[in-house]
């Protein structure tokens, strides 16, 4: 176990070299040059963490623009670069990433990993095409919701983790309004996405960062069928309320399933 841990912890320094490797080409070469070692070094970090992953779903629905990606959320350093790792085998636009403004650099969470990043705070978000937001902040929201509106009119697309948290075993809580009535009113369409693990590593709001549990995982993820703005009467009607139900009882569903259904998937 000790050496396991020793591992892990070597490991953890490679991918940190890795993303900081990265922020210099991100910063200093041509983009199509920064973008293939983005694409290079995010294959890198996740066979450093030893994730197998298996799919469920169309996987070419990837592949479409101006959509808002949403999927449930068990820890922001695995779960976004499994999406990233799909999504980029199937379009070459840039995917960013709706995130909360204190998510790398801060030194409250009790991490030396996160106390090392303070230093490199806003170039790293940058660089990892994150959208940072302030929770709480009426004014913060509506710049936000302005810099979304300007990518996907530019082709590009956005994950977002609607619960606004992370949870132990991935079952989401209750997604937060705001973003769907934003996908209603601009018709902006909607490809839930469902991540499953076999074991619950997601991180707990006060406890410290327990990066050994995202070694050696096996993940699911259920690609869903895209919620069309032209054809779903959620946004005929505008009703968001619906659409956010909608999507919530979607990316619930492969958590619904018995384990005889799991394997005939």
């Amino acid at each position: 176990m000790f050496l396991k841990t020793i591992t892990n912890n070597i490991k953890i320094c490679f991918i940190v070299l890795l993303v900081l490797i990265y922020l210099v080409f991100y910063y200093l070469v041509p983009e199509k040059i920064s973008k293939d070692f983005y694409k290079r070094m995010l294959n890198s970090c996740l066979n450093l963490a030893n994730i197998d992953i298996k799919i469920h779903g169309n996987e070419e629905n990837l592949s479409r623009n101006r959509v808002l990606i949403m999927a449930n959320h068990y820890h922001g350093v695995i779960d976004g670069g499994i999406v990233y790792k799909l999504y980029y085998k199937y379009n070459t636009n840039t995917l960013f990433t709706i995130v909360k403004s204190n998510l790398v650099g801060d030194k409250a969470d009790n991490s030396y990993i996160s106390s090392m990043l303070y230093y490199v705070k806003d170039y790293l978000m940058n660089a990892l095409y994150f959208i940072p937001y302030i929770r709480g902040d009426k004014e913060d929201g509506e710049n936000v919701k302005k810099t979304i509106h300007a990518y996907l009119n530019n082709d590009k697309n956005v994950l977002v983790f609607p619960e606004g948290t992370t949870t132990n075993n991935g079952i989401p809580k209750e997604f937060k309004t705001g973003i769907f009535k934003f996908a209603v009113e601009n018709q902006i369409d909607i490809l839930p996405i469902t991540i499953k693990y076999d074991k619950d590593l997601g991180a707990v709001k006060g406890r410290p960062f327990e990066h050994d549990k995202l070694f050696d995982t096996k993940a699911t993820i259920y690609i869903h069928d895209i919620i069309d703005s032209k054809m779903s009467d959620y946004y005929k009607t505008n009703d968001f309320i619906g659409l956010k139900n909608k999507t919530y009882d979607i990316i619930c569903s492969p958590f619904n399933l018995t384990k005889e259904e799991e394997k005939k998937e």
